[in-house]
């Protein structure tokens, strides 16, 4: 059985841009959220971030969310997940552009204003 350790290992060793790195482990995550049996119960849905449908109401473009998962009952939540090396620092102005977008409303496809219920 392959390690996490070496998984990532090998997205950084095939990848050519750091971009790429990013991409291919948030398609990892966004995988993992939807089988990993805790998350798989509780989630219906889980977009990466280019593919979320109402993002143009939080601002469209890089803002530091990842993925949007959908609950079973209908909720949102913002993930982020980041693949930085183990000494790397996050910084503070990354967790606020997360912070500030997660808490923004969005129109949902009822039509009605909504909110992210949780960040993770």
């Amino acid at each position: 059985m392959t390690s996490f350790q070496e998984v990532l290992n090998r997205f950084r060793e095939e990848s050519v841009t750091a971009k790429g790195v990013e991409d291919l482990f948030e398609r990892l995550m966004q995988g993992y959220l939807m089988t990993e049996p805790y998350y798989a119960s509780h989630f219906k849905k889980v977009w990466m971030w280019g593919e979320f449908p109402f993002r143009k109401d939080l601002g469209g473009q890089d803002t530091g969310i990842n993925l949007v998962a959908q609950t079973t009952h209908g909720a949102y939540w913002a993930v982020q997940c980041k693949c930085y090396q183990e000494t790397a620092i996050i910084g503070k102005a990354e967790v606020d552009s997360f912070l500030t977008t997660a808490g923004r409303s969005f129109m949902n496809d009822s039509g009605m204003t909504t909110k992210f219920e949780h960040c993770l």
